[in-house]
This record gives C-alpha cells, sequence and structure tokens, in this order.
C-alpha cells in the first residue's frame, strides 16, 4: 500500500566502509553511540544493554559452532568492559585475530547442562562461567584479586549461583585447568559473604 517503506533494522556491527569515512567512527565513538571492537569495526553501544542484545554482537565475531565461554562469555552475562580477547570453546584452531581479538580456544568437552542458547549464539551458563573464571589467574597488577572477586560475586548475585553450587561442580571436576585456583577463590569469596 501507499505507506512509507519500513525502516530497515540498524546492524548490530558498524564496519568502517559503510560510513563517509574515519571521522564518521570517530564521532559515533566520542558521543558513545558506537564502542570500537577495532579501527574498523564497532558495536551499537545501546545494543551492549542486554544479554540477547550482547549475544547479537558476539554471535558474527565468532567461527561456526564454537560456544563463547570464560571472558566472553561473562560479558555477555554481566556487560562492562567488553573482554580484550574471544574466549572460545571448539575443537578447530584459529589464528586470524577477529577486529583486533585474538581467539582462545579452549579445547573441551562440555556437558549440555553447561550451555545456553541465547539467540544463534552458544555460550557456557552463568554456573560453568563463574567456574571457568574463577580457575583463572587474577589479572595482573595490585588489585587483580579484588576485581577477579568482584566480578564473580556481580555474575553469581545476578544470577542466583552459589559459592556451594560451584565448589560441587569443581568438586566433581578435579582435572580441570586451575582447578586448585578455582577451589580457593570460592572458599576465599564463600567467606568474605
Amino acid at each position: 500500500m501507499g505507506g512509507q517503506p519500513a525502516e530497515q533494522p540498524l546492524p548490530n556491527l558498524v564496519h568502517l566502509s559503510q560510513l563517509p569515512g574515519p571521522n564518521s567512527m570517530r564521532l559515533l565513538t566520542q558521543r558513545r553511540l558506537v564502542e570500537p571492537l577495532d579501527a574498523s569495526c564497532s558495536y551499537l553501544h545501546e545494543r551492549a544493554t542486554g544479554i540477547f542484545g550482547r549475544a547479537s554482537i558476539v554471535t558474527p565475531l565468532l567461527p561456526y559452532g564454537a560456544a563463547a565461554c570464560n571472558a566472553l562469555a561473562g560479558w555477555i552475562w554481566t556487560g562492562g568492559v567488553f573482554p580484550p580477547h574471544l574466549d572460545i570453546v571448539s575443537n578447530s584452531h584459529f589464528r586470524a585475530p577477529v577486529y583486533g581479538h585474538n581467539l582462545r580456544v579452549h579445547n573441551r568437552r562440555l556437558p549440555t547442562e553447561h550451555l545456553m542458547q541465547l539467540g544463534d549464539l552458544w555460550a557456557t551458563s552463568p554456573l560453568r562461567t563463574a567456574c571457568d573464571l574463577a580457575c583463572e589467574d587474577a589479572p595482573r597488577g595490585s588489585d587483580g584479586d579484588d576485581r577477579k572477586l568482584a566480578y564473580l560475586h556481580t555474575l553469581m548475585e545476578r544470577y542466583h549461583v552459589t559459592c556451594g553450587a560451584c565448589l560441587n561442580l569443581l568438586e566433581a571436576n578435579p582435572r580441570w585447568p586451575g582447578h586448585a585456583v578455582g577451589v580457593r577463590t570460592f572458599h576465599l569469596l564463600r567467606d568474605i559473604l
């Protein structure tokens, strides 16, 4: 009928090639409309305000069949600063960075109850994500342990994950990389809370 054409939905990723020039990307970044992944690609800030929006940003960044895990899954669940690398579960190896972010492949078999589907993206559940993050060494710096504990607390509180549930999962999987670090982290977190 004679109405106006339907508006096209905004893309999840904004590529420099879609804009008149680099100054356009700088202006969008300065106005906090986009968050840069690298100099050639950004994601829409408004899409990163919810779980499914963050999942839709991550989906085109990952290889087919890969699932988001560790820090990338943590970003999907809680938001905040986009991680410096893309943590994925896959049986393949990838060398080429994706928009300036190296793929960190975790070659592991995950039970289906440790994965959740968010639109077209598979990501580790909040429980599994908390356990994976707890098993990693804290970020470097004097406040690395505090930042790690604060991040875990945010994730666990938001999704009602208990230290007991995490310790039970770690107890059932004693051969996980970083197992001892994870157990110490949850005991410390439980003592603090």
